[in-house]
């Protein structure tokens, strides 16, 4: 009977998995944002991010959010090319999700490498200056965000598990 109960025991705390803390799930708006960051050409508006491209056709591009990337695709067919201006990019504005950081992927096959910048939960891609390639190209950031502090599912059911253990201990004891 012990070694049934360990067993059990041991079932529940495989249950406790890592949070998946990625940005399936969270909520974003894209903006365009040229010559500065305080004018907005275009707003692509908040929608939740899922397994469907979210962006398909903003300012020509069409852009994608996974749970760990964004992928800005230019579809061509030639060469855009992005004017020099103090910004010239996209500002991905996140909520329910910590971003904590945001990289350049080496697969990327923009000509030239944006500049990224993080402000709170806000990611900001400046192209400025930069050429897309002759179409179809790429352009891939990969993003990291924290874990969440909500209590995960495997959690609760350990928890779960340890109450109705102890209950039956104490039902035991009083019979």
């Amino acid at each position: 009977m012990k070694i049934a109960s360990l067993a059990v025991a041991l079932g529940f705390v495989g249950l406790c998995l890592p949070a998946d803390a990625g940005l399936i799930g969270s909520i974003v708006d894209i903006r365009h944002l040229i010559p500065d960051l305080a004018t907005i050409n275009a707003d692509g508006g908040s929608t939740t991010v899922s397994g469907a491209v979210e962006y398909p056709n903003f300012v020509s591009f069409s852009v994608d959010i996974t749970d760990t990337q964004i992928l800005f695709r230019w579809p061509g067919p030639g060469n855009a090319g992005f004017a020099t201006t103090a910004f010239n990019g996209y500002e991905y504005l996140f909520s329910g999700v910590t971003i904590t950081g945001a990289t350049v992927n080496a697969s990327s096959t923009f000509v030239g490498t944006p500049a990224i910048n993080i402000v709170g939960n806000n990611i900001f891609v400046n192209y400025s200056g930069l050429q897309t390639g002759n179409g179809p190209t790429i352009s891939i950031v990969d993003v990291t965000t924290s874990a969440s502090g909500v209590p995960e599912p495997g959690t609760l059911t350990l928890l779960g598990a340890a109450l109705l253990g102890l209950g039956f201990r104490y039902k035991r004891r009083s019979a």
